[in-house]
């Protein structure tokens, strides 16, 4: 406070008294507990860094290949989230013969001895490591250690899960659509009802159709019943 005065004296100013100098307090003391500068952006880690020797889990799935007519089957190394391998534990479908527990270290330079040798064959999934963070992000959260990590400990493999090829993974699978596709699509997604309303049209005019059948009938029915009486007073 006496500095501030004192250099509002040097240019001449008189120094403030009463609440003007009680404001000239209070900036000073704000800009004081001011940062000299912000950290940018770039400078925040918005995630937490995930620790070499973190836990995660790698499988190993069966696939296939396209190729012209023909499946050709392809090993692949995938990392699994702490849900999915919850998921194979409790007897779900799938496609992976065997996991494993390695560290986020080995998954990231896909160290091929800290996998078992069932895996020496296979081929490291597209993405690998941003799928490798990913799922291993999953694995820091408090019910995955304290509940699934037994599941397969660091170092240990296991594989007697429900594996099944009944829906086969292709790799290079092609989606073409068809026009009769599309119309298929159209009927099952009809958000506005269509569909309905033109099969509730179709089954009105077909009660109207039989309605129409019945009182046609009726009529020739009555008309010759009129010619016979006709005929016999005649």
């Amino acid at each position: 406070m006496q500095q501030a005065n004192r250099g509002l004296q040097r240019c001449g100013t008189a120094a403030p008294s009463g609440r003007a100098a009680a404001f000239v307090q209070l900036g000073c003391r704000s800009a004081a507990a001011r940062p000299a500068s912000r950290p940018s952006r770039g400078d925040v880690s918005v995630r937490a860094a995930i620790t070499e020797d973190a836990y995660m889990v790698l499988g190993m799935a069966q696939c296939f290949k396209k190729d012209g007519g023909t499946l050709s089957p392809v090993l692949v190394v995938e990392p699994l989230s702490a849900s999915s391998l919850e998921c194979l534990a409790n007897g779900a479908r799938t496609s992976f013969k065997m996991v494993t527990g390695v560290t986020y270290k080995d998954a990231m330079n896909r160290n091929r001895a800290a996998l078992p040798e069932s895996f020496g064959t296979a081929l490291f999934c597209e993405n690998f490591a941003f799928r490798c963070e990913a799922a291993a992000r999953t694995w820091q959260q408090s019910h995955a250690q304290e509940n699934l990590m037994d599941i397969v400990p660091l170092g240990k493999a296991r594989g007697n899960f429900n594996f099944s090829l009944e829906d086969k993974r292709i790799l290079n699978m092609e989606n073409v659509v068809s026009d009769s596709d599309n119309i298929k699509q159209d009927l099952s997604i009809d958000v506005y009802g269509r569909k309905k309303a033109d099969d509730y049209a179709a089954k009105q005019a077909a009660e109207s159709a039989v309605k129409a059948e019945a009182v046609a009938a009726q009529e020739q029915a009555q008309k010759e019943e009129d010619d016979l009486d006709a005929l016999l007073l005649a």
